[in-house]
């Protein structure tokens, strides 16, 4: 299935805007969606308008992840060689980076209610 998935890195003045691209079997197409989104949730937040892009960014591949997770599993081509599908690795969820880069807005949150609070 031909899809793109999204990245965004937030850089306090800066920001860059990744994405692959591609023809993806279900397991390859699961393996970038979890790398690209984890990565986001980790590198999106640091800067002004990346506070509002990352979670969209997010939100996107979640919606192009449901179509990559609907096909049927890899199969190797029986006409030509092929190559090994990729691993796609822990669930999202189940990666250490993911739960960070959630702590991420929690804390920035917290951070601002307190000095909102103190005020």
């Amino acid at each position: 299935m031909d899809t793109k998935f999204r990245g965004h890195r937030g850089m306090i003045v800066l920001m860059q805007f990744l994405s692959t691209e591609g023809p993806f079997c279900r397991d390859c197409g699961l393996g970038v969606f979890r790398h690209m989104t984890s990565r986001t949730l980790v590198q999106g937040w640091y800067g002004y308008a990346s506070l509002i892009i990352a979670p969209i960014t997010v939100l996107m591949n979640l919606a192009r992840r449901d179509k990559v997770a609907s096909l049927a599993a890899p199969q190797p081509n029986p006409h030509a060689p092929s190559h090994q599908p990729m691993d796609p690795g822990p669930r999202l969820l189940q990666r250490p980076m993911t739960w960070i880069g959630l702590l991420i807005p929690v804390a920035l949150v917290t951070l601002v209610v307190i000095a909102a609070n103190s005020n």
